[in-house]
C-alpha cells in the first residue's frame, strides 16, 4: 500500500516536472497574422469585429471616422478554414454591418471599407503600392 503511494506520488512529480520543461522547446515556426486595412469613410467612428468558423466575434480594433487603420487579425481567428467576416459596430446607436464571409490566410491583407452612408463593408485585395 505504502510502495502504492510512492509509485502515485513520484508520477506526478514527473508529470509536474515534464510539464515545466515544455516552455524551454523551441516553437514551430510561427505563421504571421493576417491583415485588415480598414478604411471608415463614414462620419461614425467603428469598432470593428472579426469572426472566423468557430463563431465567436473578436474585437481586433477601433477606427475612427474618416481614418484608415490596420488591425491584425490573430490565427485563432482565422483558423483552419480561413474563412472570416468582419463586423463594424457603429457609434452612436449600435448598428452593425457585416462584410460576409471571405478567405484570409495567414500572411494576407485585405482592404474593407465602411461606405460613407453606412450600408456596405466592401472586401477587396489590398494593393501594394
Amino acid at each position: 500500500m505504502r510502495s502504492d503511494m510512492r509509485r502515485a506520488i513520484v508520477f506526478i512529480a514527473a508529470s509536474f516536472s515534464l510539464m515545466g520543461c515544455a516552455s524551454f522547446r523551441k516553437p514551430g515556426p510561427l505563421e504571421p497574422d493576417a491583415v485588415v486595412v480598414f478604411r471608415n469613410d463614414s462620419p461614425d467612428q467603428a469598432d470593428v469585429y472579426a469572426i472566423g468558423s468557430g463563431g465567436d466575434p473578436m474585437r481586433i480594433g477601433t477606427v475612427f471616422a474618416g481614418r484608415t487603420e490596420t488591425l491584425r487579425v490573430p490565427a485563432t481567428i482565422t483558423g483552419g478554414g480561413y474563412r472570416v467576416n468582419v463586423l463594424a459596430r457603429l457609434f452612436p446607436g449600435g448598428r452593425v454591418i457585416a462584410s460576409g464571409a471571405f478567405s484570409l490566410g495567414p500572411g494576407d491583407s485585405m482592404t474593407v471599407r465602411l461606405t460613407a452612408d453606412e450600408k456596405i463593408l466592401s472586401v477587396l485585395p489590398t494593393s501594394e503600392e
